[in-house]
């Protein structure tokens, strides 16, 4: 079964680790992460690769980002060197819409991506030069590009399932969220997408110290105050990976037990954030895979998950 066939069935389990491509000429670094991903096969429903750009936020950051080979690059990398498929992100308002036209053609002829997850700008008061995600999701179908297209989706934000519903009507059908700390927007948007078919991806990240917490804030996400001092609190690393492998694992409970009657499909997505924390994101996939597998057949199975899945 084939990504989007798994993302149209939503009684079927979608797992994502989202790995950010290696540095442009390292060499090692890339034989590395493949090495890695050889790993995830069977795992994994797919590798999730960010596109990382340097972009005013809140707050300098202390070091400059590395230069990083194209998310594109990477996802053919991938397909020669091992049989886990791949889901590129592309922000889509740097380049003017006939450059953005023919990266779309060229990534679907020359690359080979199937899965595209549209992200728009860090803000709304920029003049990018570039489409928005609808525009650009427009460009795919005016080429006549078959890609199964997502988008990324803040709970916090507001009438944000609106603008799920928006992007749904032109032909998005995944989303993945920010990284998750708490369940009461989540759970909210679940509410407000009743009745449609898309998949919503679940974010999640171990946090080991307070650098990452800051990390996080810095990239946008709601950071809790109570979370980060529990973090602050914690008085180690193990402890508050732990904790924060707790605090997934409520958030999955609190969603699957207030799901609407006819919820969206769901899914995970674990991210590591930071390279101190691959080996911690390796173990809360397997861990929290496991987890949510369990919440989803419990969903899904008998009569009961028969009729919700036959009713959509």
């Amino acid at each position: 079964m084939d990504l989007k066939e798994k993302i149209e069935n939503p009684s079927q389990p979608v797992i994502f680790y989202e790995l950010i491509p290696p540095q442009r000429g390292a060499s090692a670094e890339m034989e590395e992460s493949l090495s890695f991903i050889r790993s995830l096969a069977g795992k994994v429903d797919a590798v999730n690769i960010p596109e990382i750009r340097e972009e005013s936020r809140k707050g300098a950051r202390r070091t400059q980002l590395p230069e990083r080979i194209e998310p594109r690059s990477f996802a053919k990398a991938i397909g020669a060197a091992t049989q886990v498929q791949t889901v590129i992100n592309r922000v889509t308002v740097h380049e003017e819409p006939s450059e953005q036209r023919r990266w779309l053609r060229e990534t679907y002829s020359d690359y080979g991506v199937r899965n595209l997850i549209l992200v728009g700008g860090e803000t709304r008061n920029a003049a990018y030069p570039g489409p928005s995600v609808l525009e650009t999701a427009a460009f795919c179908c005016e080429e006549g590009l078959d890609f199964l297209l997502g988008g990324i989706t803040i709970p916090s934000r507001s009438q944000e399932a609106a603008r799920i519903r928006k992007k749904y009507d032109q032909g998005l059908r995944l989303f993945t969220t920010q990284v998750l700390l708490d369940s009461n927007d989540i759970v909210d948007l679940m509410q407000g997408l009743n009745g449609l078919d898309v998949r919503i991806m679940l974010s999640f990240a171990p946090i080991s110290d307070s650098r990452d917490v800051e990390f996080l804030r810095w990239l946008g996400v709601d950071v809790p105050e109570n979370v980060a001092w529990s973090i602050a609190q914690a008085g180690g690393a193990g402890i508050a990976l732990e904790k924060t492998f707790a605090q997934a694992s409520k958030i999955l409970t609190d969603i699957f037990d207030h799901l609407p009657a006819h919820p969206p499909g769901l899914g995970i997505n674990v991210e590591q954030i930071s390279r101190r924390n691959h080996a911690a994101a390796r173990q809360r996939l397997d861990r929290l895979s496991s987890f949510y597998r369990q919440l989803l057949q419990a969903r899904y199975s008998g009569s009961a998950g028969v009729a919700q899945t036959a009713s959509r």
